[in-house]
């Protein structure tokens, strides 16, 4: 008998095996929603739900300063003369500005000659 008469009768043994075999392959690695392609992704959703939470953060965070401001006057004041240096009639503003830290220089290894 030939070979191909060989495969042949294998392949009607085994029908069933090859054909999960193949479905698997296709499932797993060809298909656009593979297994290979869903880290990728899944990687992708997180990071955006961490951008999610920072914005909804900074959102509850201006939304508590505007009704602050809404409802107090002092703190309207306190924006004004702290960020746009406005002053009342009478008074004098003085701004100080800091000078800029020096970084500290990368410490280098040093070579033995």
């Amino acid at each position: 008998m030939s070979k191909i008469h060989y495969a042949w009768l294998f392949m009607r043994r085994h029908k069933y095996l090859i054909a999960i075999i193949v479905i698997a392959l296709i499932v797993g690695v060809v298909d656009e929603d593979s297994f290979l392609n869903r880290h990728p992704r899944r990687v992708h959703i997180d990071m955006l739900r961490q951008e999610i939470a920072n914005y909804k953060q900074q959102y509850e965070d201006a939304d508590k300063k505007i009704r602050e401001l809404e409802n107090n006057p002092r703190a309207v004041e306190k924006i004004a003369r702290e960020r746009y240096h406005m002053k009342r009639a009478n008074e004098d503003v003085f701004v100080f500005v800091g000078e800029p830290e020096e970084e500290p220089a990368p410490m280098q290894e040093e070579s033995e000659e």
